[in-house]
């Protein structure tokens, strides 16, 4: 700026001296000044839009810098959320596998107890074998395994199982139809010990024998002499009587 100034100086020295040629320099000085003072004005404008362009793609750099951050930390959360479903679904198949060894394992061991059950149905008394029968239809009928799911079929046989056990562990009362020693059909008292054994009397104690069970159902054998045997055990059963020693024959001869 300094260095302008003295040439302007200097100019308008000469232009003093050179009265002829100082109208026409100046005429030039002044143009250069003026190109000069818009020179520097542009170069400020300049200067300054860049400035302003510096600052916002400065800003523009941070938000992408911050975009790129949480865009890699959500890949890196994806990531972490696929293994753990890779894990999980890993683990899924191996319970998934493991479930179906044990339901076919499972459905061998249900086939195999309904053909059992099938089996022991022969050797029931006829008053359990008529509780039992709407369930039993369930495992004898193809029809209606096939509607069945393996957990039905298997709780059927449970509660199968149940009614047997639990009628096998007590003495059960019931009254039934027979035939006595005329091969003529009678109402009898029948008490069972169980599954094992059982005792018929008629009300008058004229007609009695005792049960044993078979492949072909309950073989009854009259006995008559049993009557007043049987019907004291059956008044002390139902508590008519005192309890005491009733001895009856179960060792018996099938």
């Amino acid at each position: 700026m300094r260095i302008v100034i003295y040439l302007l100086s200097t100019l308008l020295a000469f232009v003093i001296s050179h009265a002829a040629l100082a109208q026409d320099l100046l005429s030039e000085t002044r143009s250069a000044i003026q190109e000069w003072v818009r020179t520097e004005q542009l170069l400020s404008l300049e200067k300054k839009q860049w400035e302003e362009e510096k600052a916002s793609i400065t800003d523009i750099l941070a938000i992408l810098s911050a975009e790129q951050r949480e865009l890699n930390e959500q890949i890196s959360l994806a990531q972490d959320v696929a293994n753990r479903a890779d894990e999980q679904r890993s683990m899924l198949v191996d319970q998934l596998s493991t479930f179906q060894e044990i339901s076919e394992l499972l459905e061998v061991r249900v086939s195999d107890y309904e053909r059992q059950l099938s089996l022991i149905a022969n050797y029931l008394p006829e008053t359990l074998k008529r509780e039992l029968s709407p369930r039993f239809a369930r495992i004898n009928s193809s029809s209606q395994v096939s509607a069945l799911s393996l957990s039905e079929r298997a709780q059927t046989v449970l509660n199968i199982m149940s009614e047997i056990d639990n009628f096998d562990a007590r003495l059960t009362l019931t009254t039934e139809i027979i035939n006595n020693s005329r091969n003529e059909p009678i109402e009898v008292r029948v008490l069972y010990f169980g599954l094992a054994r059982a005792f018929y009397v008629n009300d008058n104690a004229t007609a009695a024998g005792y049960g044993v069970p078979t492949d072909t159902g309950w073989r009854w054998q009259p006995e008559n002499e049993l009557g007043e045997t049987v019907t004291r055990a059956i008044d002390i059963y139902e508590i008519r009587i005192s309890p005491q020693l009733v001895t009856l024959p179960m060792q018996v001869e099938r």
